[in-house]
């Protein structure tokens, strides 16, 4: 049996000329929390939709857990919960998800254990009996949450969970993601747009521009190579050898971050470096509390990756942008 839950080649879905997805390869490992990021308008969207069966694509496909994307086994295998859910509105809370879990094929009774559990697990089991038409973006969302669940399904597929709630229900949400996936082995396939608390959750991540894969990687891989040949460095006196270290021909650019520590970034090789500021830290007599290489964090990763990605597809467009009228103009000469 294969080690991933997720594993797409080549999907790729087109609207008439528009290409939404283009050829994109991923790979999820069962039981972990894999991120999908992007900007608005890259594919995210247009990504998951084929991966639960709801778009056919126009090229390339994947396979949950062995089974075709679209196929009633891979359905069986995952719960889904939309950006914008939709919901009967005149149902109440505990009716809705024991409707949801006949639909999935559960028997009613087991249905309806597995309402009150997952109402009570999200925090809405006070409202259990009130009309989902008088709830709150943030409740809808939770409900949504608890839908996608109600089967107890091996993988979960979250297109922004944590939306419309506010800064402790999204942290709620975070902690609760993190112990399915520890304690009950459920891999997380989740995009959102709010990547300092994606951070604090996510194994390993996927960024996409324009349809395409940008990288795919573990978080703390990308932070290291975004980061570069930057270190932190922790002393005695930070004033003191932040002023000596700004006279360095080593050093291109230090400054003290708000932890207090020193920020280094070196001008040359990292093994003669190394050496260079062992020298300076004894020189200046200070006590060396920590020193290692700095990483950056995943909205520095995302925001590198995707301006690179940006700006290669402005290449390509000022490329085919000056070729085409000579190519015009050679067409009507032509006639």
């Amino acid at each position: 049996m294969s080690e991933y839950m997720i594993e797409t080649q080549g999907l790729t879905k087109k609207f008439g000329d528009l290409v939404a997805v283009n050829g994109i390869s991923i790979k999820v490992k069962q039981g972990t929390i894999h991120g999908f990021i992007g900007p608005n308008g890259a594919g995210k969207t247009t990504t998951m939709k084929m991966l639960i069966g709801a778009l056919r694509p126009s090229a390339g496909g994947g396979a949950i857990k062995g089974s075709n994307i679209g196929s009633l086994t891979a359905r069986k295998v995952f719960g889904f919960s939309p950006e914008h859910p939709r919901f009967y509105e005149n149902m109440n809370a505990r009716d809705y998800l024991v409707y949801m879990g006949k639909v999935s094929g559960l028997s009613g009774s087991r249905a309806g254990e597995r309402a009150v559990e997952m109402l009570r697990w999200l925090e809405l089991d006070e409202f259990a009996g009130k009309k989902v038409g008088g709830f709150s973006a943030g409740m809808r969302q939770k409900l949504s949450l608890a839908q996608a669940m109600i089967h107890e399904p091996e993988l979960l597929i979250l297109d922004e969970p944590t939306a419309n709630l506010d800064p402790a229900g999204r942290l709620g949400i975070i902690k609760k993601l993190r112990e399915l996936a520890k304690e009950k082995k459920i891999t997380v396939f989740i995009s959102s747009h709010i990547l300092s608390e994606l951070e604090k959750m996510v194994d390993e991540v996927t960024i996409i521009s324009h349809g395409k894969i940008v990288t795919e990687s573990g978080v703390k891989d990308l932070e290291a190579r975004v980061a570069g040949n930057e270190y932190l460095l922790k002393t005695s006196d930070s004033a003191k050898m932040l002023k000596s270290l700004q006279k360095r021909s080593f050093v291109h650019k230090a400054w003290i971050d708000e932890s207090g520590a020193i920020r280094v970034v070196a001008a040359g090789d990292e093994t003669v470096f190394r050496k260079d500021i062992a020298k300076a830290i004894a020189s200046n007599d200070v006590a060396l509390e920590a020193f290692g290489i700095a990483t950056g964090d995943l909205e520095q990763v995302f925001m590198k990756l995707v301006g690179e990605s940006d700006q290669k597809m402005e290449r390509v467009k000022r490329r085919f942008s000056f070729r085409l009228p000579f190519l015009s103009r050679k067409r009507s000469e032509k006639k």
